[in-house]
């Protein structure tokens, strides 16, 4: 199996005592504990394309090498007034301001090293790329004490092991009343699993009696994902404000989240002063999902939108006031533009003023709704104020989404690694959950296979109910064997459409999954992240054949197209539906079939959206062809599409309007 970088959490134990529990729940610490004790969970796959999670944008900097702190009365903003590198290890190379200590009942795993991690899942090629690794980082290496070694080769993860560890890497007490407006730069590389992230910074004001405040260090970065080496920065103004002369930060591997075995690792800090004016966008999204209080998909981030869907998206944007004074006059616009084409949005969100180290999350005016219009649209964040901004690189952000005919869609687009369950030809069910805001039919289910699937091996696509925790299957499509064309390696698109034998009517605000069932060794493409407890597999896991779910994306697709596999469905079961004459069509047109035995015959008409716009029933006709006759005078230009249901045969045909 190529590792995915996911999670996969079971839900049966919590499911079995409570069947009646929706599956938007978190398991256990120890059931996620594990979880994680395998390598097919663990292995990283090194060069896979990576997903840079919006919210790490604005987070981001430049790695920039320790600048010596200047004389209190020549600081300024932008001045070191405190660095660490840590070339003397816990003794401190910070001018003298003192020694570090770690703290904790795992404290001691804490480490000084110049050479990279190791242990059963990392190795020494994934050490931090730090300004400067040369001489030394510190390293919180959980998987090396999670492992049993033979010599220095690191084997197993014990089975009883849970890989709980709470400690801390405590900086020297600081005196910042000289410069109460600060933020922290650091540079950190981890990786964590199976719970959620046990990597914080805290800060003490007390000389660290006590640490009311406290930073997740990895956020936006999911499970088993290693984005590399970025400069974390935190604003600390509002958090030592209760005490300048005793402030003291520190580095904390928290056991409470669950488990972890990998590594943190820490390098080139520095506490750096505050300009002026600095706004700061540190996040950007197309909606917001939190699994805990969704109460459907509606609010998950869609990659595609077809025509049917289209509804109201929340852009929305997180500001910081990174200075040290109050800005007034904040200006936070969206702007959306299609590819080569027009600008649809351009919205100002206006707030008054904003305090020094005040943060605020804007959205957009919530009735946008993209238009109609095909193609990929471009999204623009931005920020400004009614001062000069003396760090402007931090005030803007991008993304995009794409609008389609029938394609509704959630992963990235393109094949980055693949899920094959445990690569026996076991069982092996994959999908994505979906919002259905509008009411249409489901023609079929799209499907990107990667190379090195089973040739022979049969897939069915599922529609399933979501709202049940079993999630049992409402329609399926047709068994297909896989053949060589529909497989593509990395970097591929190729989606392979599975067909319902009969459209499938979706009700208006409906959640769904959309699965595919393999039979045979298959490998699906996954691409992109999916947004805890929206996207599932059904396999043979560490819990047993139970549903998990899995954060890196599925490529499945739900398809709205009439048309997909027409060239197959002229003709079936005894009946033949003949392309529409003439075609385009400017006042009418001929539609011809033919019956082998009498059934009773009606047609619908519909747009590219979905929309029945035209009715007609015939009655029973007998044997033999036929002809009817379809005034299109009364339809728009556009692409329009036929079906014929023939007692319990359906055909369609894709027509051309013209005037």
């Amino acid at each position: 199996m190529e590792c995915p970088l996911k999670e996969r959490i079971s839900f049966g134990d919590l499911k079995r005592a409570n069947p009646t529990m929706k599956m938007n729940i978190y398991t256990t610490t120890a059931a996620l504990a594990m979880l994680c004790a395998t390598s097919g969970f663990a292995q990283l796959v090194d060069g896979l394309p990576r997903h840079l999670n919006m919210d790490q944008l604005g987070v981001l900097a430049p790695a920039r090498p320790i600048d010596a702190a200047p004389a209190a009365s020549e600081r300024d903003g932008g001045d070191v007034v405190f660095s660490e590198d840590f070339a003397n290890g816990l003794a401190g190379n910070n001018g003298g301001v003192g020694a570090w200590t770690t703290t904790g009942s795992n404290g001691n795993i804490w480490k000084r090293k110049v050479t990279g991690p190791l242990g059963a899942f990392t190795v020494p090629a994934q050490r931090i790329a730090s300004t400067t690794v040369s001489n030394g980082y510190m390293l919180f290496n959980g998987d090396s004490v999670n492992c049993t070694w033979a010599g220095n080769v690191p084997t197993a993860i014990p089975d009883d092991e849970f890989f709980a560890y709470d400690g801390s890497l405590e900086s020297p007490a600081l005196d910042l009343s000289a410069t109460p407006f600060v933020e922290i730069q650091f540079q950190q590389r981890l990786r964590y699993c199976c719970g959620g992230a046990p990597n914080f910074l805290e800060i003490s004001t007390d000389g660290g009696a006590s640490w009311p405040t406290r930073f997740n260090t990895a956020a936006g970065i999911e499970v088993n994902g290693d984005p590399g080496t970025p400069t974390i920065k935190f604003n600390l103004s509002t958090a030592i404000e209760a005490n300048l002369t005793n402030v003291k930060f520190r580095f904390r591997h928290d056991a409470a989240p669950g488990s972890s075995h990998y590594y943190w690792q820490i390098d080139d800090i520095k506490i750096v002063e505050l300009y002026e004016f600095d706004l700061r966008l540190t996040s950007s999204s197309l909606t917001t999902w939190v699994a805990a209080q969704a109460l459907t998909y509606d609010s998950l981030r869609y990659s595609i939108y077809p025509f049917s869907q289209l509804r109201p998206i929340g852009l929305n944007m997180s500001l910081l006031n990174n200075g040290a004074a109050e800005q007034a006059d904040v200006v936070a616009n969206f702007t959306v533009q299609r590819q080569g084409g027009a600008v649809v949005l351009d919205q100002d969100q206006n707030i008054a003023s904003l305090s020094a180290g005040a943060t605020e999350t804007v959205f957009v005016d919530p009735s946008f709704t993209p238009p109609a219009e095909a193609g990929t649209y471009d999204i623009s964040y931005s920020v400004t104020s009614g001062q000069v901004d003396q760090v402007p690189d931090d005030n803007n952000a991008a993304g995009n989404f794409e609008v389609d005919p029938f394609v509704y869609a959630r992963d990235g687009g393109t094949i980055q690694a693949f899920e094959d369950g445990n690569g026996d030809g076991g069982t092996l069910v994959l999908g994505n959950g979906f919002f259905v805001g509008n009411g249409t039919e489901l023609y079929g289910i799209a499907i990107a296979l990667r190379t090195g699937s089973e040739i022979g091996a049969l897939i069915v696509g599922q529609l399933r109910d979501a709202s049940n925790g079993d999630f049992p299957v409402l329609e399926s499509t047709d068994e297909v064997a896989v053949t060589a064309s529909m497989l593509g390696a990395n970097g591929s698109s190729n989606f392979t459409v599975l067909r319902f034998p009969s459209p499938v009517t979706l009700e208006a605000g409906s959640d769904f999954i959309v699965s595919v069932e393999c039979f045979g060794n298959v490998r699906i493409g996954i691409s992109g992240t999916s947004e805890p407890q929206s996207s599932y597999i059904f396999y043979d896991g560490q819990s047993g054949l139970d549903w998990y779910f899995t954060t890196s994306t599925p490529m499945i697709r739900m398809s709205f197209d009439p048309s997909v596999g027409l060239e197959e469905l002229g003709s079936t079961n005894g009946v033949t539906l003949l392309q529409n004459q003439p075609n385009p069509a400017r006042e009418n047109t001929t539609l011809t079939y033919t019956l082998e035995e009498a059934r009773a015959i009606s047609f619908e008409i519909r747009d590219v959206s979905g929309k029945l716009v035209q009715a007609r029933y015939e009655g029973n006709k007998a044997p033999g062809q036929h002809r009817v006759e379809l005034d299109t005078q009364a339809l728009g230009e556009g692409v329009y599409f036929y079906t014929m249901t023939a007692g319990d045969v359906r055909l369609s045909k894709r027509m051309t309007v013209i005037h």
